[in-house]
């Protein structure tokens, strides 16, 4: 059996990567710097390879981190996107749109076909 991703070693994984550095994740994570070390060493036994090259000015991506990198951050943000419409309330009420005739048909018909399909309490003129 293959084992499942854990979405805060991921969070923790891009962190590490974008800060290049194990300590400043920590604190960006609000975690101690050894929590995200062990973190890290879990994930990298989880994908059975090295994510970090370290050296003398903090950390790098091994091929295999870049492999999960781009992959980590879509699921991350979708993470974030999903809890973030979660926490809204959903759009309601009128709204009135002026466009120049030019755009109105190439542009106007899917942009407010989409806008709809997502707030469909929203009356749109």
């Amino acid at each position: 059996m293959k084992p499942t991703l854990d979405s805060d070693l991921l969070r923790t994984f891009v962190a590490v990567a974008e800060t290049g550095n194990f300590t400043k994740a920590a604190e960006q994570a609000g975690r101690t710097q050894s929590a995200v070390s062990m973190q890290m060493k879990k994930l990298e036994s989880m994908v059975g390879d090295s994510l970090f090259e370290r050296g003398s000015r903090g950390v790098a991506l091994t091929r295999r981190g870049g492999e999960l990198i781009g992959n980590a951050r879509r699921i991350v943000s979708l993470l974030d996107e999903t809890a973030a419409s979660m926490a809204a309330a959903p759009l309601g009420g009128p709204v009135r749109i002026g466009i120049p005739e030019e755009y109105g048909h190439a542009i106007l018909s899917r942009a407010l076909g989409a806008f709809s399909t997502r707030h469909p309490k929203v009356e749109v003129t």
